[in-house]
Order: structure tokens, then C-alpha cells, then sequence
């Protein structure tokens, strides 16, 4: 069986991929020179915002239902973050508004992605699409950075370490190689899933960095931090048991959120019913009429 192969108008391509792919491109150019200035606490507190960014975007673009629930769930883990590193911070003012750029970056990356995947009507259901698509554009934002930042001290390092540029070149592959599984896995999960809990995943990620920290680096665990810590957790839990029970109410047919229609299945069955109840009708006409 031949796999279709997917074709973009230029318009789609401008208005619905070249978004995603610049936004990658700003939110991961943006982290790493964030990151060269500001400690890793800082850099965990200013993008655990990214999950607020990704709900902002997802009732903007309808792809979830405001909710009490869920506006609990995102806070308390966003701010359980906060407080997991609060007042452990070198706080760097560059650092701090590259670091946000890039959580909302990071917010609109994968709420347009969830949208262009699930709601659009473009095609776009398997991950190496949409890196296919998306990737020209973020190489377009992302080259730029780098060369500023390291076009310079690159080129240097390469003509006086000539003899070690193979193994610099085999460490890329092996990074590219990784990204490229890391890319694949996300878009899966966001057409699966949704970007929300994308982002709770990726903040379970950020907790483990956290404690790794604590246990190589010294760091000492707080009562704030043990609270920051159960508010993230609670947060998770939360989002896991909301998750588990749309998936019980959609596997029973339970379906009245308009975010899940593109998960229901037509109910044929009343349909078919229907239509052979108005046909037994008109026979049971046409019969009476021949009798009399």
C-alpha cells in the first residue's frame, strides 16, 4: 500500500507551518543564550511559564474548555516550580526576558502544532511531516542566532583543533540523531494528547533536573521547596486523573466537550434505523392504499 504523500499549499505553508517553525526556532535559539546567562534555578523558574503560555494559546485557538480544573492544575504546578526555586537565583535581566520570549514561544509553538495536526484540515497526522514542513523555517531563525553567538569562537576552535574536528562532528550526529527521536516524540504526543500535557510532561522533566541538582550539586531542600515539590505533584496528579477520565467518558460514549469532536465517531446506527423506520412507513402506506 502506498503512504500519500502530503501537499502544502504556499499559503498554508506561510500562514500555518512558518509559525511553528520560527517559534522553534526562537524558543530553543532563545533557552541556550539564556541559559549561557543565567544559573539552571532561574532557567527552570522563567520556563516552567511556557505551560501558562500553552494554555493562553489552547482556549485562545479552542482546543481546550476553560475550566476551574484545569486553570488550578496549570498554576499550582507552575507555581509549585516558583517556589521549588525561589530566592536561589543570580538573576540576570537579559537572561530573565530571553528565557520568557522563549517560554512564549514555546506556548505557541505547540498549540499551533495540536491545532494544525487535530483541527486543520491539512493532512498533518504524522510527526515527520510536520518536521518536514516546519524544519526549513526554524533552520531560518535558528542559523541567524548561532552564528552571532558562536560563528566566531566555532570557527577559531575549528582551525586550531583540526585534529579533533572528526570527534566534534561524530558528538553532532550523535546530538542530531537525539534531537531528532526527542522532535518525533513530542509531535506524537501532541497529536495524541494534547500540548498541555506536553507540558506537564516537560515539567516532570524540570523536577528531575531539580532534584538531580540537589543530590550532585549540594543543594539543600527547603520547607519551601518541599512545598514547591507536593504543589507540582498535585498539579501532575491532577492532570493525569483528568486525562484518565476523558478517556473513560470517550470510550463510553460520554463525548459533550466540543474540543473532542474530532475524536467521536457518527452514531450510524440511529441513522440506519431511521431511515428503514420512514421506508417501513411508506410501504405500510402504499399497502392500506391497494386494500381500499
Amino acid at each position: 500500500m502506498r503512504i500519500p504523500i502530503v501537499q502544502l499549499s504556499w499559503d498554508s505553508k506561510v500562514s500555518k507551518i512558518a509559525p511553528i517553525g520560527i517559534s522553534s526556532g526562537i524558543d530553543v535559539g532563545f533557552s541556550n543564550w539564556g541559559l549561557e546567562l543565567v544559573n539552571v534555578s532561574l532557567y527552570t523558574m522563567t520556563k516552567s511559564t511556557a505551560i501558562i503560555f500553552v494554555l493562553v494559546n489552547a482556549l485562545i485557538l479552542r482546543l481546550e474548555k476553560a475550566s476551574v480544573v484545569l486553570f488550578i492544575i496549570v498554576f499550582s504546578i507552575s507555581g509549585g516550580l516558583f517556589l521549588f526555586t525561589f530566592k536561589t537565583t543570580d538573576f540576570s535581566t537579559l537572561g530573565f526576558i530571553l528565557l520568557l520570549t522563549a517560554s512564549f514561544a514555546s506556548g505557541f509553538r505547540w498549540t499551533l502544532s495540536q491545532f494544525v495536526m487535530q483541527k486543520a484540515d491539512m493532512g498533518m497526522k504524522s510527526p515527520v511531516d510536520m518536521m518536514y514542513f516546519s524544519q526549513p523555517w526554524m533552520f531560518i531563525t535558528v542559523f541567524p542566532i548561532s552564528l552571532f553567538l558562536e560563528g566566531n569562537d566555532f570557527w577559531n576552535w575549528w582551525i586550531n583543533n583540526e585534529n579533533v574536528c572528526y570527534q566534534m562532528l561524530l558528538r553532532m550526529l550523535i546530538g542530531s540523531c537525539l534531537a531528532f527521536g526527542l522532535e518525533v516524540s513530542e509531535y506524537f504526543a501532541v497529536y495524541k494528547t494534547s500540548s498541555i500535557t506536553l507540558s506537564v510532561v516537560g515539567i516532570i522533566k524540570e523536577i528531575c533536573i531539580l532534584i538531580l541538582a540537589v543530590e550532585w550539586n549540594g543543594d539543600k531542600l527547603t520547607t519551601m521547596k518541599y512545598l514547591g515539590l507536593a504543589m507540582c505533584l498535585i498539579g501532575v496528579s491532577g492532570h493525569v486523573w483528568q486525562k484518565f477520565s476523558r478517556s473513560v467518558e470517550n470510550r463510553y460514549g460520554i463525548i459533550d466537550n466540543e474540543d473532542n469532536k474530532h475524536l467521536t465517531i457518527p452514531d450510524s446506527d440511529s441513522d440506519d434505523s431511521g431511515d428503514s423506520n420512514s421506508s417501513t412507513e411508506v410501504l405500510f402506506d402504499i399497502l392500506n392504499r391497494r386494500r381500499s
